[in-house]
């Protein structure tokens, strides 16, 4: 027993404070976890695409879901089984378009493509050509030496690649059909029983950082679905009324998709639009068309993006691109696609436990 002394000078028994008991699972055995679980993650990537795509849609939905509930007085799962078969019916519309019109533009363009490529080239170096270290290079022989080249690429490897890709994303889609009901109707169970996954001792603090990430999280993927259609509607008013580009519709869908890639996103649905442009109308008209990807974009990242993305809007360009690279190089599509939220998750995680005062030893100082 220590001894203390009180105030008087007189010499008492210290009281025995007893001791918050901590659970067996902390510290580096959470950190082992961690560590596990990512290199899991890592080696299974591929895989995780339809898992990433389910959860999003039924994060999205989860709203909906809890306001039908709470005015129809309904069970959770006819609701969600609803919002599933409506969700159904728009894919199945979405993909008999697909079909039915993007397939045979795609294959015209695909089919057209020296010719395009070749009248591009002669509007950029004129048709006769240009001298460069006494070789002519006309739009004829760069055309044939790229189909050389492209021919030589495209041996049984990369049919084999092309078919298995395909093959993947048909099987992909369908898992993604498979799981999107399972999370719509059993969303709640799920999360609880992720948070009773947690140490005992951290699953208040966790409760109390939800609510800060996930409106977030909620309103930066609402926030993309809004871009990228704000994209392409404003992209097809200016391909098919103002220029007149073929497979307007095409081409603007391909620009609101590519605008989910930063930089290079831009950048590649500019120079599919560009080429495209000059082979019809001409290098002037392509030079407008390119002013008009230019204001379409300042809309974009001034006017619309931080209006719609909130938080994640404010995060630094530097950083975003920094979880773009690091999430395309360590998981590929899936990581492209959950880097951002990601980088916005650590950041509020860092503001909230960063908010928290240091608590001080008040303990009194005991004489032995």
């Amino acid at each position: 027993m220590s001894i203390d002394q009180d105030v008087a000078g007189r010499v008492t028994p210290s009281q025995t404070v007893p001791k918050r008991r901590r659970s067996f699972v902390s510290g580096w055995a959470i950190a082992t976890v961690l560590a596990v679980l990512a290199v899991l993650l890592y080696e299974i990537r591929i895989a995780l695409l339809p898992f990433v795509f389910a959860i999003s849609v039924a994060f999205v939905l989860e709203p909906v879901i809890q306001t039908l509930q709470r005015r129809l007085g309904s069970p959770r799962w006819p609701i969600a089984a609803a919002l599933y078969l409506l969700l159904l019916m728009l894919l199945a519309a979405a993909g008999y378009w697909v079909f039915t019109s993007a397939v045979p533009a795609v294959m015209h363009i695909v089919a057209h493509a020296p010719d395009i490529l070749r009248h591009f080239l002669g509007e950029i170096m004129g048709y006769k050509g240009i001298t460069i270290f006494g070789q002519t290079y006309t739009p004829d022989k760069v055309v044939t030496a790229l189909g050389g080249m492209m021919a030589g690429m495209m041996g049984v490897t990369a049919l084999e690649r092309a078919v298995g890709l395909a093959v993947s994303a048909i099987f992909g889609t369908f898992l993604t059909l498979v799981l999107m009901p399972y999370f719509m109707i059993s969303a709640p169970r799920l999360a609880a029983g992720s948070i009773w996954l947690l140490p005992p001792e951290r699953r208040r603090s966790v409760q109390d950082l939800l609510p800060k990430i996930i409106p977030m999280l909620r309103r930066y993927l609402i926030g993309l679905g809004v871009v990228v259609t704000y994209t392409a509607v404003v992209a097809w008013i200016g391909f098919g009324p103002i220029f007149h580009l073929p497979h307007a519709v095409l081409l603007a869908i391909v620009v609101g998709i590519l605008e989910l890639i930063p930089v290079i996103g831009p950048f590649l649905s500019a120079t599919i639009v560009g080429v495209i442009a000059i082979q019809e109308q001409g290098i002037v008209e392509a030079a407008l068309l390119f002013g008009f990807a230019i204001a379409l974009r300042l809309s974009i990242d001034n006017l619309v993006g931080p209006i719609v993305l909130g938080e994640a809007a404010r995060i630094h360009p530097v950083i975003i691109i920094i979880s773009f690279v690091c999430g395309a190089i360590l998981f590929g599509v899936v990581g492209l696609l959950i880097a951002v939220p990601i980088a916005v998750c650590i950041k509020i995680t860092l503001q909230h436990y960063y908010a928290e005062p240091v608590a001080h030893d008040t303990r009194p100082s005991h004489a032995v």
